[in-house]
């Protein structure tokens, strides 16, 4: 299924996604992981593995299901999902984001994604990464990030306040971003200047 472009695309087309078909996505991102490293591995290995010892992938797993139950009306039990995903990988991950297809977090501690932020598909987040408001102000308390497809965000940066980051962008490591992304482009430092086609370049670089 088409990943569709701008964010209300996205959330119609994650809502027409089977919760199965989300965790199957999520789980051929952490077959990746031993691709790349050059692992042997099975779909068993990868399936076992990830959902006893990988806190990464157990920390999307919560989330797949809360916001499963979100989309059905549910408010608690997906709340409760929320802070054992908290309390056990150490990743606050609102039920009620919208996150889309094959979600990669390498490592969940600290990890704040917000009630209102939309991502695309295929995103690697990194530990202690932030998407949430600018301020405590009425108008700005409601605005959050909007995220394009195969973007990468690395340790302890914050997206923050009503941006649109476009696909195939990077955030580096620590980098505060209050402002939008083209397409390709990367981010780095405080406040993170942004770097056209850096990011694009990057991503083509690690493709074995």
């Amino acid at each position: 299924m088409p990943w569709h472009d701008g964010p209300e695309g996205r959330i119609s087309a994650l809502n027409q996604m089977t919760l199965r078909e989300l965790i199957k996505s999520d789980l051929s991102r952490f077959t990746q992981t031993f691709v790349l490293r050059g692992q042997p591995f099975s779909a068993q290995r990868v399936f076992w593995e990830s959902i006893l010892f990988k806190a990464g992938f157990q920390a999307v797993l919560l989330y797949r299901i809360s916001h499963w139950l979100f989309q059905r009306g549910w408010i608690y039990p997906p709340w409760f999902l929320s802070r054992l995903s908290l309390a056990l990988t150490g990743a606050d991950i609102e039920f009620n984001a919208e996150i889309g297809p094959a979600l990669f977090i390498a490592h969940p501690v600290g990890i704040v994604v917000g009630r209102g932020t939309v991502i695309g598909s295929e995103a690697t987040l990194f530990q202690g990464v932030t998407f949430g408001v600018r301020s405590w102000h009425p108008e700005t308390i409601r605005k959050f990030p909007k995220v394009g497809n195969k973007c990468y965000f690395f340790a302890g940066a914050a997206v923050l306040g009503d941006l649109s980051i476009g696909d195939s962008c990077i955030v580096g490591a620590h980098a505060v971003l209050t402002c939008d992304m083209p397409e390709g482009s990367m981010a780095l430092g405080v406040p993170a200047k942004v770097f056209p086609d850096k990011g694009r370049e990057a991503i083509a670089s690690w493709r074995p």
